[in-house]
């Protein structure tokens, strides 16, 4: 490896840590107001962020599937699920405006709104 190939790996691996940190502080920056849960597409319930003083669970059986979600003060997860890989459980905990979890094959979608909900595309 030549010096100039090293000078543009680093390069790029600045450039790459940057863009993260953009992406992380302008459309995941703000603070979540509400929870919102879908099914298939369809609405199953919101909750405001304010309304929630401790703990609460919500338990999801569908078709589809079963999901166990948890709701604290200003975050939100999904602690149990009928899935075979599980990766909306491995995501943790959620905060920011924008962030979701979904498992697919149960159909459902968590995620956080925020005050500011602009489009971020429009297809005609």
């Amino acid at each position: 490896m030549t010096l100039g190939d090293k000078i543009v790996i680093i390069f790029m691996l600045f450039i790459s840590f940057v863009g993260m940190f953009i992406i992380n502080v302008f459309f995941y920056g703000a603070a979540g107001t509400s929870v919102v849960i879908e099914v298939n597409g369809e609405l199953y319930a919101k909750y405001n962020f304010n309304e929630i003083t401790s703990a609460k669970y919500i338990e999801i059986q569908t078709q589809y599937g079963y999901n166990k979600v948890e709701i604290d003060k200003n975050r939100v997860r999904v602690v149990e699920a009928d899935c075979p890989d599980k990766l909306d459980v491995l995501a943790g905990w959620i905060s920011k405006s924008n962030q979701m979890i979904v498992c697919l094959p149960n159909r459902l979608v968590v995620k956080i709104e925020g005050k500011n909900r602009e489009l971020d595309g429009v297809a005609y």
